[in-house]
């Protein structure tokens, strides 16, 4: 029986459309292709090694942004959090507040440590969840399956009374590899009657 349902944070809580936006303004600034800038900052050995907390966000920026400094607006350097700009998606985090009388709820993400902060600004997350796992504080990311464990043993949960919303199909498959009930999101209608299926009540 599914006793808590945990949250991604990018695609799923919140979405990055204005930021990327920004960011393919800068590419065009540089004359890159685009999606390159997304790719330089938020994927390869750097942003896996800060998101692991195996480096410090300074030695990370140090690696992939500083050197563009000069060349973009200052606004550049809030991209050293992966959720700069992000805007909350309404109608699945009054979701996640609808299943919370009934369910533990949790947040999984990859993520570097200040999104941390990024949680307490906003009122709208307030007392939402009972276990908060942020990739670069637990040294684990998705899809690696200790991601999904620490995430169920922080809600006091065996993995299969857990039930993982996710935007990428290779963290619901790693999920599912654990023992966890997995839903890949698409929007926060098409989530609740997948978790509706699942036997979920609201």
């Amino acid at each position: 029986m599914i006793q808590a349902v945990i949250f991604d944070m990018g695609g799923v809580l919140v979405h990055t459309g204005l930021s990327d936006e920004r960011l393919r303004t800068f590419e065009r600034m540089l004359g890159w292709e685009e999606g390159a800038l997304g790719m330089r900052l938020y994927s390869g050995p750097a942003w896996e090694a800060v998101s692991k907390g195996e480096i410090s966000l300074a030695a990370y920026w140090q690696e992939v942004g500083a050197d563009l400094e000069e060349l973009l607006p200052a606004d550049f350097l809030g991209y050293r959090d992966n959720f700069f700009r992000a805007t909350l998606d309404v109608a699945t985090v009054l979701l996640a507040w609808r299943l919370r009388p009934r369910y533990h709820i949790g947040l999984l993400s990859n993520a570097t440590k200040l999104l941390a902060k990024d949680i307490v600004r906003e009122r709208r997350f307030a007392g939402l969840f009972d276990a908060i796992i942020i990739s670069a504080l637990e040294g684990y990311r998705k899809p690696e399956p200790d991601a999904f464990l620490i995430s169920a043993e922080r809600l006091r949960l065996p993995p299969e009374a857990c039930v993982l919303i996710d935007d990428k199909t290779r963290n619901t498959e790693a999920a599912r590899a654990v023992g966890m009930h997995a839903i890949r999101y698409e929007n926060a209608l098409q989530t609740e009657r997948a978790l509706r299926a699942l036997g979920v009540r609201f």
